[in-house]
């Protein structure tokens, strides 16, 4: 008879193992020539509040990283009728004025499908960047909005 506190620890544990062949990184990095105001906790409402990601691994004010794993419907898909989702691991390493974002585990695939890790040949490479672009871009836009000043 299994015991169910096995049974979470092997779901714990599928979750937080890469799977074979998903070791290609996808790096977006920006920095801001002015210091970016409580960038640590402007990244980590976006996460929370905007991502709302799947998993949350890591969330080190000290260290400065936030690592979260997220699915999401392919935005530049959803138009065309075509239901395709994407799998990734963000790891995000912020400072005052820089922040770099890496995507691992980069998966795609439809709700009837498996799923295919992306490779540096895969031929869905530049539209899946593209995707992952348009999540940094949104964090780096956010991370520059000045703070709302109450009086």
């Amino acid at each position: 008879m299994s015991d169910d506190n096995d049974d979470v620890v092997k779901n714990e544990e599928a979750v937080t193992s890469t799977p074979m062949g998903s070791e290609y990184e996808i790096t977006f990095s920006f920095h801001s020539d002015n210091d970016l105001e409580r960038s640590f906790d402007k990244a980590e409402h976006w996460v929370k509040s905007g991502v709302k990601p799947d998993h949350i691994y890591l969330d080190d004010r000290k260290l400065r990283v936030i690592n979260f794993k997220k699915t999401m419907r392919d935005p530049l898909l959803i138009q065309a009728g075509v239901e395709r989702f994407i799998d990734f691991r963000c790891s995000l390493t912020i400072s005052d004025t820089d922040v770099d974002a890496v995507f691992s585990s980069v998966c795609y695939f439809e709700s009837d499908s498996d799923p295919t890790y992306i490779n540096p040949y895969d031929p869905e490479l530049s539209s899946i960047k593209e995707v992952l672009n348009m999540v940094s871009a949104n964090l780096f836009a956010y991370l520059q909005k000045p703070l709302l000043k109450v009086e």
